[in-house]
């Protein structure tokens, strides 16, 4: 079934002009990465969206923050039910749809206007509700009478302060005559920076460490890098391919982390030695091994 809807979403972003790649055999905080002009998405795609662990979701959230990109859980079902299309779950601060409301977001743009947490609740335009109830001259507690809705939680609702009732938002949109509803927008607001102490830092990198990703290392200054530490041959391998094709999407760079090796490359990703690392100042010391390396 999880395979069924990783090969659905893939076939979603393709049809709409996304690149699109799937991370087979990872299993890391995410399972897909896509990109479109000005969009980059990683997806990590589950049966049962509780069965996110926190670290996945910390490493997923450290990763897009890192790159820019928007970052999904899609599913079909939490532990107790089926997962309702048009609405917004979340998983240890992940966003989370089933795939028909993923399609809507990548297809059409279009947003759900219903969230669940615990109860279903919609996400009222509080701007479209007090301009809607001053155009007929109510005042909250007239309102508040008509709908048979406490003045207090309308307050709320016209500040934006907590989500409403189905019934709630069924009963004003009626007594005003007038569509109330907004779609919920996760990545709304003022976009965050991470970055931690890495081996990238001395060189004035912004950088970050995942547990869970297919690479060990995130970092960023003029240009993205992805870097993977000690593994065995047969194991980078076959990273060495996943890094080609994520850092593709990702228009950044690869490259292996190594103590020691004879190579200087593997299959085609550079391999850079921490001895050569310390040697480095600046990013563009790294950059330029890595490129000279990667031909």
């Amino acid at each position: 079934m999880r395979e069924n809807t990783i090969r659905e979403a893939c076939a979603l972003l393709l049809r709409e002009g996304y690149a699109a790649f799937y991370c087979a055999g990872t299993r890391g905080c995410f399972d897909i990465v896509a990109r479109t002009e000005g969009e980059l998405l990683l997806i990590k795609v589950l049966e049962n969206i509780d069965a996110l662990t926190e670290q996945q979701a910390h490493d997923l959230r450290k990763i897009a923050l890192m790159f820019g990109a928007k970052y999904f859980l899609v599913g079909e079902a939490t532990k107790e039910e089926r997962m309702l299309d048009g609405a917004l779950y979340e998983r240890h601060g992940i966003p989370a749809l089933s795939l028909k409301t993923f399609g809507g977001i990548v297809s059409e743009g279009i947003y759900p206007e219903m969230r669940k947490f615990k109860g279903l609740s919609v996400a009222i335009d509080g701007r479209k509700l007090s301009s809607a109830r001053q155009e007929l001259g109510l005042t909250l507690s007239e309102l508040a009478e008509k709908a048979g809705i406490s003045r207090e939680t309308l307050y709320r609702y016209e500040h934006g302060k907590t989500g409403a009732r189905e019934e709630h938002a069924e009963k004003l949109e009626r007594v005003l005559d007038a569509d109330l509803r907004k779609p919920i927008d996760p990545f709304a607001g003022k976009a965050l920076r991470v970055d931690e102490r890495t081996v990238f830092s001395i060189m004035g990198f912004e950088s970050v460490k995942a547990k869970s990703a297919p690479f060990e290392f995130a970092a960023r200054e003029r240009r993205k890098v992805i870097a993977g530490e000690e593994m065995d041959l047969r194991t980078m391998r076959k990273r060495a391919n996943i890094y080609g094709k994520i850092s593709e999407i990702f228009g950044s760079s690869a490259c292996f982390l190594l103590r020691k090796s004879q190579k200087d490359a593997i299959e085609g990703i550079p391999v850079v030695r921490k001895e050569e690392m310390k040697e480095m100042r600046k990013p563009r010391d790294l950059l330029k091994l890595i490129e000279e390396r990667g031909e």
